[in-house]
Order: C-alpha cells, then sequence, then structure tokens
C-alpha cells in the first residue's frame, strides 16, 4: 500500500508537523507496511519528524490513495489586500494548481481534519470548491469551516464535522505537572500600541513574581536565537526580566517537556490545543481567527483574549480564575477521534493488492 499525505508541511512548525505525524501513525496502525509519501514536503528535517525516516521517492501516479492531512491551508491569515493575495498565490501553488494531476488519474483522496475559509478571491476559492467536491470524503474542524463550504456549494450531507486531530492526544501518567510552573509561548509580533505592549508586559512582570515562567518554543531558535529586538524575550531581557527557555527539539520532545507546566499562555493554535489536551491550563492571546474558533468549540472563549483587547488587569483576572475552573476535561477527544475512523474507512475501501 502506498499513501501521500498532504498539508502544510513547508517548514519546521511544530502544529503542522505534529498533525500529519497524526495521520501518518493512524496509517501505520491500519497497515505496519504501509509506504508513505509526503508529496511536496520541502524540509528534509520536517519529513524525518513527520515519517521517521527520510521522504521516499515516489510520483502522485504511484500512489494507491492520497491524504489530505490537517491544518489551516484552506483559510486565508486576517490582513490587508496585499498580505492576503500574497497568502493565496502561495497556496494556490502548494495546495491546488496540482489537484488535475489526481482528476486526470482518478486518484482516490480524502480531506480530513482541516480548517476552511474565508478566501477571499475567486480563484483560489474556485480550485477549494472543485478539489472539496471530488473528495471521496471530507472532515472539517469546526462548525465555521463546514458553513464556508457549504455557502460554496459543497452538499452539506457529504460534510463530516469533527475537530482538530491534536485533541485526539491524552496525558502520559508518568510525567507530573509541577504547581505554578508556566509556559509563555508569544512569538507573535507586538503591535505598535505601546499601551497595549506596556500592559502585556506589566502583566509577564506580575505573575513572575509569584509563578515559576519559561519561554517555550514551538519552532528551533524561536527565542533562544532571535536578534529581533521587539522579539518578547529581548524587550524583556531589556528590562531586566531575564525568563528561561525551553528550546524546541522535536514534536514529541515539546508534548513531554509542555506536560510538567501547570499553566501556558501562547499566541498561537496548536500549544494551546495540546495544553489543553493535557489537561493544562489555557491562556490565549490569538494571533489567528482559527484560534479564536478554537476557544468558542471548547467553551473557554473568555481565556481568549484577542491583543486589541489586552489589559493587565484583564489578563490578571482570567489568568488567576484559570485556577477556579473545576473541569478541565478535553471534551472534544471523541470529536477529534472521528478523524480516524474517516481514515480508517478511506484505507479499507482502497482497492488491494495481491
Amino acid at each position: 500500500m502506498k499513501i501521500g499525505v498532504h498539508g502544510s508541511y513547508y517548514g519546521r512548525n511544530f502544529g503542522d508537523t505534529l498533525i500529519l505525524a497524526i495521520i501518518v501513525n493512524w496509517v501505520r496502525e491500519y497497515n505496519p507496511q504501509a509506504e508513505i509519501f509526503l508529496p511536496f514536503v520541502t524540509s528534509e528535517q520536517e519529513a524525518i519528524e513527520i515519517l521517521g525516516h527520510k521522504n521516499p521517492e515516489f510520483e502522485l501516479t504511484d500512489l494507491d490513495g492520497l491524504i489530505f492531512g490537517p491544518g489551516g491551508y484552506f483559510g486565508e491569515p486576517s490582513g490587508g489586500f496585499i498580505k492576503k493575495i500574497r497568502w493565496s498565490l502561495r497556496n494556490y501553488d502548494r495546495h491546488i494548481k496540482w489537484n488535475k494531476t489526481l482528476y486526470k488519474n482518478k486518484l482516490p483522496y480524502i480531506i480530513v481534519g482541516v480548517g476552511v475559509g474565508p478566501l477571499s478571491f475567486p480563484f483560489i476559492r474556485k480550485g477549494v470548491v472543485k478539489l472539496f467536491g471530488s473528495s471521496k470524503d471530507i472532515a472539517v474542524r469546526d462548525k465555521y469551516s463546514r458553513q464556508y463550504l457549504i455557502d460554496w456549494g459543497i452538499p452539506q450531507d457529504k460534510i463530516n464535522q469533527t475537530s482538530d486531530v491534536a485533541l485526539s492526544l491524552v496525558p502520559n501518567p508518568d510525567i507530573k505537572t509541577v504547581k505554578n510552573k508556566v509556559a509563555l509561548h508569544f512569538p507573535a509580533p507586538l503591535t505598535d500600541n505601546e499601551q497595549q505592549v506596556k500592559s502585556f508586559i506589566d502583566f509577564i512582570k506580575a505573575i513572575s513574581e509569584q509563578y515559576d515562567v519559561h519561554f517555550f518554543e514551538d519552532i528551533n531558535g524561536q527565542f533562544s536565537r532571535s536578534k529581533n529586538p521587539q522579539n518578547l524575550k529581548n524587550l524583556l531581557d531589556s528590562q531586566g526580566l531575564k525568563l528561561p527557555v525551553v528550546e524546541y527539539k522535536d514534536p514529541n520532545t515539546l508534548i513531554s517537556e509542555l506536560q510538567s507546566f501547570d499553566k501556558v499562555i501562547t499566541s498561537k493554535l496548536h500549544v494551546g490545543i495540546v495544553g489543553y489536551s493535557l489537561g493544562k491550563r489555557v491562556l490565549s492571546i490569538p494571533a489567528h481567527p482559527k484560534t479564536i474558533r478554537f476557544y468558542e468549540q471548547i467553551d473557554r472563549s473568555e481565556f481568549c483574549i484577542p491583543f486589541q483587547n489586552v489589559t493587565t488587569d484583564l489578563l490578571l483576572k482570567q489568568f488567576e480564575k484559570l485556577d477556579t475552573v473545576s473541569n478541565f476535561e478535553n471534551i472534544q477527544f471523541e470529536n477529534s477521534n472521528l478523524n480516524k475512523k474517516i481514515v480508517m474507512s478511506f484505507l479499507e475501501s482502497l482497492p488491494k493488492k495481491s
């Protein structure tokens, strides 16, 4: 069995690496002898972290089936016209332009665990609609993604609404949580609003007096080697607050290291998702609309505070309020595992070769 797994794997990014590795593990669970190929991966290290070895040499036409794996690559970021058109042109090349090979060769494929929309430009939206319309199965990770597809003409009975595949992770009972240990993961560029930046820094200074706060990386060198004076670590260093850094090594190590923390402060989606899946108390300051969708999905919107709403008092209030929430059970665990059932069903449907 030869299976392709495609996604947003164009650099060593923890979230994108992790969620594709989860799909690869499901394929191997179904068939331990399966040969798995990442059709357009550009980083050898990324391929090794997803597959456990170098990417083998295949062509799309050699495959028995293809899985468009999870990620937010069917939905553009917020921002102005120039930012959106650049994103759209890049993603058209990465995810849409080559789809004609799938259609011409009638290669069976599914799309699983993805976020969808918005898409501002007709040229990429048309390609996405055709791709989803021809897929054997579809699973999107939230209600907004499902509604975008319905609005664009995809039959609603063809769309499964699941949740992010990383919500299928479970804690390792052998790794104990250290009380009052806080992971600070905020690589997002700080705004030009001096008052908001000051409010955020004052919040970090305040909690550092009572908690053991560590910078936490999800990309290699994110804090430890950055020379940007606006990098949060460098800003705090310049003000005399030098926090230790947990450096990024690989997805499995990150997950293990995150388990020792009591609370997580993050601007990114998947550090928050993994923290939540591991039972951590997460305060989000989102850098992307898809992050806001997730905290709404898990009924934790009050702990997801856009940077433009930041004040020191509000952050301190919500950070301390995390301790008053009695139940941090992963309410999306079963829904996340629907993705696995869809992957298994697809693999079972492929023609068996003698």
